[in-house]
């Protein structure tokens, strides 16, 4: 795998392979600036419905009178379309262009929050929640390409890291707002700040997006060498393979945590809906700045990315640790516990997708992207619904825990696993 720091600064950070596409050229600082908040904005509008749908959920159990699995249920089918249309949304941006799949990303988040703030019942909520999962499919594999087409490689890094750090954005700003807003104007009124972000994330499309040139984008082949065929069906390198595996893993941990965790709080830890916000809103806030630095430090570091991986699922298990243990050792636990998982387990996309930036030509990088959010998105198809199933019917929630840790456990030993074997005689991605 390519790793940031390896190539001479004369190459601006890609090395140079036989069939490479050349790298794009470096854009002003201001209109990166811009682009860059956009993209930001683009994956917060992506992935919000997940957060809302956590901080949300005693406002939702309450009032529909809904159960801990059909709560869970809502986070599920928003991840069984988004992980199920992934394969498709990556090769669809490959040949529609990422300007063109974000304008329509923001298009659907406008009309599935809309409609979610709407439905009269669960059946319509669970519908405007599917109709959101497409947004989820199209967010990552966009975005990704806007940076490879639009990005100089020198700051692909920090640029990734941004945009990702505006899903935790959102995190943030659901947990800290939106408890307070439900309790003031109803859970209805609290969706319905989704659709103003998405209309104007529309509008920033519009003004601040460029659009795609030929000498932006110019049609390649993947770093590893291609066979016979189209750059756009060429072989991807192994590195997707692993990076998909670890998503599954991380993301089963992930979406557990985030559709649980303010009901866990309220539930268990006898605390109020504000306080289960709040360190849903804590996670956000520390993702934001944890993606960042891990951005920036992917642009100077030559650390392999398995290793910054396995680093991030260890981290991840002392999170939940204390998250769990928060009902024992007290209110302390629950802060620390949401800060490291901020810093830990939300972090990872940023390290990921900068891989599959690097990794790939731009022509091929949605279907790379697509094929690594799949296995992300079908760990959040499970764990929810899982998660509730088991506090359902155990009335507890120590086997969801342990499963969650169990999750990411397995997620960190992938990794070490994987990166032995780049240090082998055979090396599993090339280099």
């Amino acid at each position: 795998m390519t790793h940031p720091g390896d190539a001479d600064p004369g190459t601006a950070g890609v090395p140079a392979a036989a069939g490479s596409a050349p790298a794009a050229p470096a854009a002003p600082a201001a209109r990166t600036g811009t682009l860059t908040a956009t993209l930001a904005l683009g994956m917060a509008v992506a992935l919000l419905p997940s957060y809302t749908l956590g901080v949300l959920g005693p406002f939702l159990t309450a009032d529909l009178e809904i159960s801990r699995t059909a709560l869970g249920a809502l986070t599920t089918v928003l991840f069984t379309v988004g992980a199920g249309l992934s394969p498709v949304a990556g090769p669809l941006v490959d040949r529609l262009g990422g300007r063109f799949l974000l304008a329509v990303m923001f298009a659907v988040g406008a009309v599935s929050t809309a409609a979610a703030a709407a439905a009269p019942n669960y059946p319509a909520l669970l519908a405007a929640v599917a109709v959101a999962g497409v947004g989820v499919a199209l967010g990552n594999p966009a975005t990704n390409q806007l940076v490879a087409v639009h990005v100089a490689p020198l700051r692909q890094g920090l640029a990734v890291g941004v945009k990702q750090s505006g899903v935790q954005a959102g995190a943030f700003l659901a947990g800290a707002a939106l408890p307070a807003v439900a309790t003031t104007l109803g859970w209805r009124a609290a969706l319905l700040t989704g659709t103003v972000l998405a209309l104007a994330g529309l509008l920033a499309t519009a003004l601040l997006v460029p659009p795609a040139s030929p000498q932006a984008a110019p049609p390649a082949a993947p770093l590893a060498p291609p066979s016979a065929g189209s750059s756009g069906r060429a072989p991807l390198p192994a590195s997707v393979g692993w990076l998909g595996v670890y998503a599954l893993l991380m993301g089963i941990g992930v979406g557990a945590v985030g559709a649980y965790l303010p009901l866990y709080v309220v539930e268990r830890l006898q605390l109020g809906t504000g306080v289960g916000g709040l360190a849903a809103g804590l996670i956000g806030l520390v993702g934001i700045v944890a993606r960042v630095l891990w951005g920036r430090r992917a642009d100077a570091s030559a650390t392999p990315v398995p290793v910054s991986l396995a680093w991030l699922a260890a981290g991840a298990v002392l999170a939940v640790a204390l998250l769990w243990g928060s009902a024992v050792l007290g209110v302390w636990a629950l802060w620390a516990g949401a800060a490291a998982f901020g810093a830990t387990a939300v972090a990872w996309n940023a390290v990921g997708m900068l891989a599959v930036v690097r990794d790939v030509a731009p022509g091929v990088s949605g279907r790379a992207s697509g094929r690594v959010l799949f296995g992300f998105y079908a760990g959040f198809v499970a764990s929810p619904v899982g998660f509730g199933w088991t506090v359902d019917r155990t009335r507890t929630y120590t086997l969801g825990w342990a499963l969650v840790t169990a999750a990411f456990a397995a997620a960190a030993l992938l990794a070490v696993r994987w990166g032995a074997g780049l240090r082998g005689p055979h090396p599993v991605a090339s280099d």
